[in-house]
C-alpha cells in the first residue's frame, strides 16, 4: 500500500502523528511525506505566499489494493525477499493479438551480479506488466524491452527482509517433508475445498468466513478445485463463474490474483486439484499454444511464494477423452518438463494421479509425489504404501488419501480419523484432509459453509499435527524395520518416535546407549508420562489398556523434544 501525506504546518496537530508514523522524518514544516508501512520518504514544500499555515493533514491512500499487501511499493523502491516486484511498462505498438505478437524480455541482476532472464506479460490496453519474486537481500536491476523495440524501462529495487517464509520447496534438511526454501520447516496442513472457491458468483464474505475460520484451525494449504480452468460437469463447476484462464484474457487472471493475494497474506498455500490441463475442460491443445498459455501463467503467477503446480488432474492417464485426448503419458512427460524448464523460480510441481502407486516418481521434472488410494483404514496397508512411494528427494502429497465422508473412503468413525492422521504422519506424508458428503465437490469441502463443516474431525486432525510441530519431525524419517510392531520415525542414534495403534509390548532396535522413555496418550498428547531409562529399547510397554499410544525414546545427551513450549 502506498500512502501520500500531504501536511502544512506540522508543529501542531499532526506532528506526533507524522512522528510515530514515520520516525525518520526529523524536522517539521509543510511537505508531502509517502511510502509504505516500512519506509517513508519526505519531499519539502516552500512556503505558499499570502497563505496561512492551518494545523491540516491530508490523508490520500492511493492504492489499498490486496494485490499489494505482501509485494511491496509496484513503483519499485523496496520489495518484501520472496514478495512481488511489479512494474507496468507501455508499448508504442500496434498488435492483432497482443498476448502472442510480442514479448517484453526482462533481465533482472541479484546483488551479487548474477543475471536472470525472464519475460513479462499483457496486461491490458497499451499496458504490459513485469513481475518478479527477489530471493536475495539488497540491490537488484533491471532491464525490461520489447522484442519490437516499442518501448523499453530500466531500474533499481531494494530486496528487504519480509514476514514470508520463503518459497514453499522441499525441506533443505530433509527432502522427504516439505520446507521453505529459506531454511525454514513447514507442517504441511492442507484442506480440499471445492469448485467454487475461484468464482465471482459466490459471494466475498462466504469466502472470507472461510478462510477466517481455516486460519484459526491451523490449516496453511488449500487443494482447490477448478483451478485453473473450469472443470465444466455437472455438479463440479458448472455454473460456477470461475477466472477463464484460456484463452489468455488479462482480466480473468486479474480476478484470481486478488484471491492468491489475499491467500499469500493469510500464509496460505495453494494446489491446482486440476491443474495447467484440467478435466473437462476447455485448455489448449495445439503445442504453441500449450507454451503461450503457461508462459503467461507464470509470468503472472511464478513470482508468489505460496504456489505449487500441478501438470493435469484428476487422473488423466484413465480418462483420456476428459481430456481431449491431449493427456497421454508422453503429453504429460513433455508439458511437465516445459513447465519445469521455464519456471525460473522452481515452483514444486506434480500430478494428480489415478488410485495407486505413482508412475511418474522418478520423473525428473516432478518435484514432489501425489498420492491417490489407501481410502480405508487398514493402517499397515496405507503404511506399506505411503513408504514405496516416497522417493529419498521429494516430498510425499497424501492429496486424495483422506477424505472422511467421500464415498469412495471407508472411515467410520473419530477413532479412524486419529488413526490413520498418525500413521500418515508416522509414514513422512502430507495430509489433504477433507469433509465431504458423496463425491469431492459435496459437504463442507464443496460448499465452504461453516454450517456444513464436521468440527470435531477437523480437530482430531488438528491436534494430531499440534503433536508433530512440538518435535523436530523434519529430522525424522520412516524407520519400520526399527520396530517389531507398530510405525516408527527416527533420528538414527537421537531419537524414536513409535506410534502403536493398539495397546502393545514393542522392542525398538536402537543404536548402542541410554534413552529416556516417554509415554504420550495418543487421544490426549499433553498426557506425557517419563517411565525411566532404556539401554536396549526391548520390551517397553504402555502404561495402561487406553487405546492407542505413542512411544518416545531420546538419547541421554540430545535435547527434550516435548516440550509443550517447543515449535
Amino acid at each position: 500500500m502506498i500512502v501520500y501525506l500531504v501536511f502544512l504546518d506540522v508543529p501542531g496537530f499532526g506532528e506526533a502523528f507524522l512522528r510515530r508514523s514515520a520516525p525518520a522524518m526529523e524536522d517539521a514544516g509543510p511537505g508531502i511525506l509517502w511510502g509504505d508501512m516500512f519506509n517513508w520518504h519526505r519531499c519539502k514544500l516552500d512556503p505558499m505566499r499570502n497563505v496561512k499555515y492551518v494545523n491540516l493533514l491530508c490523508l490520500c491512500v492511493i492504492s489499498v489494493s490486496l494485490l499489494q499487501q505482501d509485494c511491496g511499493a509496484s513503483e519499485g523502491l523496496s520489495v518484501g525477499q520472496w514478495a512481488r516486484f511489479e512494474r507496468p511498462v507501455n508499448s508504442t505498438g500496434t498488435y492483432r493479438n497482443a498476448y502472442a505478437d510480442v514479448t517484453l524480455d526482462v533481465t533482472y541482476e541479484d546483488p551479487d551480479g548474477k543475471k536472470t532472464k525472464f519475460w513479462g506479460f499483457y496486461d491490458g490496453g497499451r499496458t504490459w506488466k513485469i513481475r518478479f519474486m527477489p530471493n536475495r537481500i539488497g540491490t537488484w536491476r533491471y532491464d525490461a524491452v520489447f522484442s519490437d523495440g516499442s518501448g523499453r524501462i530500466s531500474g533499481t529495487f531494494e530486496c528487504i527482509p519480509s514476514g514470508i517464509p520463503g518459497m514453499i520447496s522441499a525441506d533443505r534438511i530433509n527432502p522427504i517433508w516439505f520446507g521453505y526454501s529459506s531454511g525454514r520447516h513447514v507442517l504441511i496442513r492442507s484442506f480440499h475445498v471445492g469448485d467454487r472457491f475461484f468464482a465471482e458468483n459466490w459471494p466475498a464474505a462466504r469466502r472470507k468466513a472461510f478462510l477466517d475460520w481455516a486460519q484459526t484451525q491451523g490449516y496453511n494449504m488449500l487443494s482447490v478445485a477448478s483451478h485453473y480452468l473450469n472443470r465444466d460437469a455437472e455438479g463440479r463447476g458448472r455454473g460456477w463463474k470461475t477466472p477463464d484462464l484460456w484463452p489468455l484474457d488479462a482480466a480473468e487472471y486479474r480476478k484470481a490474483e486478488v484471491i492468491l493475494s489475499d491467500l499469500a497474506a493469510r500464509k496460505i498455500m495453494v494446489y491446482p486439484f486440476a491443474g495447467f490441463f484440467g478435466q473437462s475442460s476447455d485448455f489448449p491443445v495445439a503445442h504453441q499454444d500449450q507454451i503461450l498459455y503457461i508462459k503467461y501463467v507464470l509470468a503472472r503467477w511464478g513470482p508468489y511464494w505460496n504456489i505449487l503446480f500441478n501438470v493435469a488432474g484428476p487422473e488423466p492417464r484413465i480418462k483420456p477423452g476428459e481430456f481431449q485426448n491431449a493427456m497421454s503419458w508422453a503429453d504429460v512427460n513433455r508439458l511437465g518438463r516445459q513447465i519445469r524448464e521455464l519456471d525460473i523460480f522452481a515452483h514444486p510441481i506434480s500430478i494428480h494421479n489415478p488410485s495407486g502407486d505413482d508412475p511418474y516418481k522418478n520423473e525428473d521434472w516432478l518435484s514432489f509425489v501425489t498420492l491417490q488410494g489407501w481410502k480405508g483404514t487398514d493402517l499397515r496397508e496405507i503404511y506399506s504404501g505411503m513408504l514405496k512411494n516416497h522417493h529419498h528427494s521429494k516430498p510425499l502429497y497424501a492429496q486424495e488419501v483422506f477424505w472422511p465422508g467421500n464415498k469412495y473412503h471407508k472411515i467410520r468413525n473419530e477413532a479412524d480419523i486419529r488413526k490413520k492422521a498418525f500413521v500418515l504422519m508416522m509414514s513422512a506424508a502430507a495430509i489433504n484432509f477433507a469433509d465431504m458428503d458423496g463425491n469431492s465437490s459435496t459437504g463442507f469441502s464443496g460448499s465452504m459453509d461453516l454450517a456444513d463443516r464436521n468440527q470435531a474431525n477437523h480437530d482430531i486432525v488438528r491436534k494430531v499435527w499440534d503433536f508433530f510441530e512440538t518435535i523436530d519431525f523434519y529430522r525424522m524419517n520412516p524407520s519400520n524395520e526399527t520396530v517389531d510392531t507398530g510405525f516408527c520415525l527416527a533420528e538414527e542414534d537421537r531419537r524414536y518416535l513409535v506410534y502403536l495403534d493398539k495397546n502393545r509390548t514393542v522392542n525398538v532396535s536402537v543404536r548402542p546407549g541410554r534413552y529416556r522413555v516417554t509415554w504420550i496418550n495418543a487421544r490426549d498428547t499433553s498426557d506425557s508420562r517419563h517411565t525411566g531409562m532404556t539401554n536396549d529399547g526391548r520390551n517397553l510397554s504402555a502404561p495402561n489398556a487406553v487405546d492407542d499410544w505413542l512411544l518416545l525414546l531420546v538419547a541421554e545427551d540430545a535435547v527434550d523434544i516435548t516440550s509443550p513450549n517447543r515449535r
